[in-house]
C-alpha cells in the first residue's frame, strides 16, 4: 500500500517526524501524496533544508549562511496550524547518518503534536558502530549496549528506538514506527522481523508498525 493508505491520517494533523534514515524524504512525499487534497505546510522545530513541494508551503527562519530553515517562535507556529490540513515538521536531525543517540532535550517534538512519527534505516544493521555511521556515538552507545566499532544488530535498533531514553522519549501523540530502505526480499524479511519483535515486547506502545520503502511509496503493517 502507499503511504496515504498506511497512515490513513485524520485532519488536521500535525506530524513529527524524527529518527534517522530519510526523514526529509519522508516528509517529501507526505506533503507530495496529500498536496491535491489537503493543505499542507512543512516546517521544522530544529533546522532543514527547504523543500519544494508543488501547492505545498514551506516555512522556517531562513538562515542565509547555512540555506537552512531553522524553527519558527512557537506562537507562530501555533497560530499557522488553524490555517492547514496537514503540518509536517522535521523534529529531530541524524546529519544523514543511519543511527542516533539523543540528547536530554531532542527529538524536539511540540507538545500540540496529534502524531509523532520515527524513521530508521533497516541497511544499519551490519553497519559498525562509530562516529562515520552514527551521531552522538557515545549516548548510542549507551542505548544500544553496543561497543565502538561493533557492528549494529537488529536488537541495537530496536534498543535505539524504544530505549527510555531513545528516539521516542519525547514523542506526543499517537506513536508510529517506519523502517524505511526495506528493498529486495533480505530487507523486508528484516524490516518485518525487527517489527514482529518490537509489537511483542512493546505491546500497545505503538499506534501502527510499518516497514517499506520511501523511494518507491510501498509499505506494509505488521
Amino acid at each position: 500500500m502507499n503511504i496515504v493508505k498506511a497512515l490513513n491520517f485524520q485532519t488536521p494533523a500535525v506530524v513529527a517526524v524524527i529518527g534517522c534514515g530519510g526523514k526529509s524524504s519522508f516528509i517529501k512525499l507526505l506533503a507530495e501524496s496529500y498536496a491535491s487534497v489537503k493543505k499542507v505546510l512543512i516546517s521544522t522545530t530544529t533546522k532543514m533544508f527547504p523543500l519544494n513541494v508543488k501547492n505545498v508551503d514551506c516555512r522556517g527562519a531562513l538562515n542565509s549562511k547555512t540555506g537552512k530553515l531553522e524553527a519558527l517562535p512557537t506562537a507562530e507556529l501555533v497560530e499557522l496550524i488553524p490555517k492547514y490540513d496537514i503540518i509536517l515538521l522535521e523534529a529531530d536531525g541524524s546529519r544523514g547518518l543511519p543511527c542516533k543517540g539523543w540528547f536530554e532535550n531532542e527529538p524536539v517534538v511540540p507538545e500540540f503534536s496529534t502524531h509523532t512519527i520515527g524513521i530508521i534505516d533497516i541497511n544499519a544493521v551490519g553497519k559498525s558502530a562509530t562516529s562515520e555511521t552514527v551521531l552522538n556515538l557515545p549516548q548510542f552507545l549507551r542505548l544500544t549496549g553496543l561497543r565502538e566499532n561493533e557492528k549494529i544488530t537488529a536488537e541495537a535498533l530496536q534498543n535505539m528506538v524504544c530505549a527510555p531514553a531513545g528516539m521516542f522519549k519525547n514523542s506526543v501523540g499517537s506513536k508510529i514506527l517506519l523502517v524505511n530502505q526495506a528493498e529486495g526480499k533480505v530487507a523486508e524479511i528484516a524490516a518485518e522481523q525487527l517489527l514482529l519483535k518490537i509489537k511483542e515486547e512493546y505491546p500497545g506502545f505503538f499506534s501502527k508498525l510499518l516497514y517499506g520503502s520511501v523511494r518507491k511509496n510501498i509499505f506494509s503493517e505488521v
